[in-house]
């Protein structure tokens, strides 16, 4: 193994672990929104409760304590969108440290396969080579060594 396979070797490995990583930033994304829109839902069912409460003759301090709880639910979303946002520029970066080790594997692939088309084609003109120098010994008549 030569230098350069060591190199592609290498190149792989942290292609690899390049789109292991930005697989588990996008993962993280995606949870951080379904945990937000959940956060929502539950916004919302409080809403839905505290309207219900109102038209029920539910006590004002119910609907208020409701309200209340509904108003953080509501800020705790506003807060996760910045973090959202924070983890989508780390996946977006993640992702492009990803493709720019990708390009670099994809670059040593092709210098390693062009190494070994040349390694098969010197073999095979060096073959060629033994084969005609056989073939034309054995035409030649007084070639090779003569009886002791």
């Amino acid at each position: 193994m030569n230098a350069i396979e060591l190199l592609h070797r290498l190149a792989k490995i942290r292609e690899d672990q390049a789109m292991a990583r930005a697989k588990r930033v996008a993962s993280q994304v995606n949870q951080q929104k379904a945990f937000k829109d959940q956060v929502l839902a539950y916004a919302k069912d409080y809403e839905s409760q505290m309207l219900a409460g109102a038209k029920g003759g539910s006590s004002v301090a119910f609907i208020q304590d409701a309200n209340a709880f509904r108003e953080k639910l509501l800020h705790s979303a506003i807060e996760m969108d910045g973090q959202i946002q924070g983890l989508a520029r780390a996946s977006e970066d993640t992702l492009k440290t990803a493709t720019m080790a990708r390009m670099r594997t994809r670059g040593l692939s092709k210098l390693v396969d062009k190494m070994h088309r040349e390694a098969k084609r010197k073999q095979a003109k060096a073959e060629l080579s033994q084969f005609e120098d056989n073939f034309s010994a054995r035409l030649s008549y007084k070639s090779g060594t003569k009886d002791a």
